[in-house]
C-alpha cells in the first residue's frame, strides 16, 4: 500500500472517515441493518485506517470503543454478540453512485495510482458485482479485565478502506448525533459530493434509493410518496439541523409520476464543536433486553421518542416490575410505548403521527420548556399525595371520564384507572398534568416554576 495514503489518513482530524466511495451505497441482502450497526462499523472502519496495514492480524479495539454500554461486568457472549453478529452475518452489495464509481480497484492489489504502461496495465472487467459480508471473522474476548473485539474484513473491504481511490470525507462525531439508519446512509452519499461544483448528487430512479436509505433489499418495494413521506423527509431534517452539511430533495417526473431522484448538497460553514468521534451508545438497547424487549422494539421506541425519553421509560418501567404488587406485563414493547407516548418529547424529536393517549396533542417542546416541564410535574405530584385518598380517587376517576370523552384511549390505561393505579407508570404523568391543568389553569408549569 502506498505510505501516503496512509500517511494522509492519520494525518485527518480524528473525526474523519475517509470512506470509499464504493462502500456508501451499501444494500444488505439476508437480513435488515439497523442503525446502531452501521454506526459501530464506520467506527470500526475509522479504527482500522487509523492502525494501517496489519497484515494477518486483524484490527483490535476495546468493545466500549465500538460500542458504548459494554462494561466490565457485561457478559459478552451474551450482550455483545447479537451486535457484532449483525456485521459478521450481513451479506451486502456495493451499488455505485455513478458508472465511473463502480470499482476504482487497485493496479495489482496495491490501492494506488500508479503510472503503467498502457501495453502492460490490465484489462479490467466491466459491470462487475462483488458480494460479501460486512466482516470475515470476530474475535470476542478479555484482556485485562477488559471486553475487546479483533475483526478481520473480506479481501474487497480491506483493499477498499485501507487504500481508498475515491472516498467520501464523513463526520464521524456528526453520525453520531443522526437517530435514523436512512438519516446516516443519507448523510454519507450526501458528504461525497460536499465539494462537487454541480452541487447535486448522482441521479437515480427512486426505486434505486429506498433499499439503499432503508437498510435492507426487502421482498415487496413501498411506493416512493409513503417511503419519502415516512423516511426521507425526517432525515433531511435531521441532517440539516444537526450536520456539517445542508440537503433538499430533487424530484423528477414523467407526467404526474416521480421517475428520478437527487439531493442538492452544500456546505455550511466550519465547525468548531467537532471532536473526537464517538462509539453509538446502546446503553439503552441493553437495559431494554434486560427488560425483556425486542431490540427493534426498542430501537423503534428510540427512533420516535429520543435516548433520554427512553431512559426515563425504562427507569420507571423497571421500577415497576421491581415492586412487591407488580403484575406481570404481557407485552412489554408495547407497556413501554404508552409510557413514553405519557412524557413531554424530548429536544429535536418530532411528535407522534398517531398516539394512543391524550398527549398527542402536547406541543413539540424546547429543551427548557422539557425542563421546566419536568420539574413543574416533579412539584405537583406532592400535592396530590397530600389529598385524601377519597379525593385522589375522584380524580381518578375524573380524568377517566375525559380520556373516555375523547376517545382513542389505551385500554391498558383504562385498567389502570378503574384499579385506582394511579401510581403506575402508564398513569401517572398523564394524572399530574390533568390535576395541574384542572386545579391551577393553563399556565400551571409557570405557576410551579414561581
Amino acid at each position: 500500500m502506498d505510505s501516503s495514503i496512509l500517511r494522509k489518513t492519520r494525518d485527518l482530524p480524528s473525526t474523519t472517515l475517509n470512506k470509499p466511495v464504493a462502500a456508501l451505497a451499501i444494500v444488505p441482502l439476508n437480513k435488515s441493518l439497523t442503525v446502531t450497526a452501521r454506526k459501530a462499523y464506520n467506527v470500526m472502519l475509522h479504527i482500522a485506517q487509523r492502525e494501517g496495514d496489519t497484515g494477518d492480524s486483524g484490527f483490535s479495539a476495546p468493545l466500549n470503543a465500538i460500542l458504548r454500554g459494554f462494561g466490565v461486568g457485561n457478559n459478552i457472549s451474551t450482550d455483545a454478540k447479537r451486535y457484532i453478529d449483525q456485521m459478521a452475518s450481513t451479506k451486502i452489495e456495493w451499488r455505485p453512485l455513478s458508472h465511473g464509481e463502480q470499482w476504482q480497484v487497485n493496479r495489482a492489489g496495491q490501492g494506488t495510482q500508479q503510472a503503467v504502461l498502457p501495453e502492460l496495465e490490465p484489462e479490467l472487467p466491466e459491470d462487475e458485482l462483488r458480494i460479501f459480508h460486512m466482516l470475515a471473522e470476530v474475535r470476542l474476548y478479555k484482556k485485562g479485565g477488559e471486553n475487546w473485539v479483533t475483526w478481520f474484513y473480506p479481501p474487497t473491504i480491506k483493499e477498499q478502506i485501507l487504500g481508498p481511490h475515491r472516498w467520501a470525507r464523513l463526520e464521524l462525531e456528526v453520525i453520531a448525533r443522526l437517530s435514523t439508519y436512512t438519516s446516516v446512509a443519507l448523510y454519507e452519499i450526501c458528504a461525497r459530493y460536499r465539494d462537487n461544483p454541480g452541487g447535486v448528487t448522482s441521479r437515480h430512479p427512486w426505486q434505486w434509493w429506498i433499499p439503499v436509505l432503508r437498510g435492507s433489499e426487502g421482498s415487496k418495494q413501498r411506493e416512493w410518496r409513503k417511503f419519502k413521506n415516512e423516511f426521507v423527509n425526517p432525515a433531511i431534517r435531521e441532517i440539516n439541523e444537526v450536520s456539517d452539511i445542508e440537503i433538499e430533495l430533487i424530484e423528477f417526473k414523467q407526467g404526474r409520476a416521480v421517475s428520478d431522484v437527487q439531493f442538492t448538497v452544500r456546505k455550511k460553514p466550519a465547525n468548531a464543536l467537532l471532536k473526537r468521534p464517538e462509539p453509538p451508545d446502546i446503553t439503552n438497547l441493553l437495559h431494554a433486553a434486560r427488560l425483556g424487549i425486542r431490540d427493534a422494539d426498542a430501537q423503534a421506541l428510540i427512533d420516535r421518542h429520543g435516548e433520554a425519553a427512553m431512559a426515563a421509560g425504562l427507569a420507571a418501567m423497571e421500577r415497576y416490575l421491581g415492586g412487591a404488587t407488580a403484575k406481570p406485563i404481557m407485552n412489554k414493547a408495547a407497556y413501554l410505548k404508552t409510557i413514553l407516548a405519557g412524557q413531554p418529547l424530548t429536544p429535536l424529536e418530532p411528535a407522534p403521527a398517531q398516539a394512543s393517549t391524550p398527549m398527542a396533542s402536547t406541543p413539540r417542546l424546547t429543551t427548557d420548556d422539557d425542563e421546566r416541564q419536568a420539574r413543574a410535574l416533579a412539584a405537583v405530584r406532592p400535592e396530590f399525595e397530600a389529598l385524601g385518598p377519597a379525593q385522589q380517587a375522584e380524580w381518578v376517576q375524573r380524568m377517566r371520564a375525559h380520556l373516555v370523552g375523547r376517545g382513542g384511549i389505551s385500554p391498558a390505561i383504562i385498567r389502570r384507572l378503574d384499579a385506582g393505579q394511579w401510581q403506575s407508570p402508564l398513569v401517572v404523568a398523564m394524572m399530574m398534568r390533568f390535576y395541574a391543568e384542572q386545579t391551577f389553569g393553563p399556565n400551571w408549569v409557570q405557576r410551579q416554576a414561581v
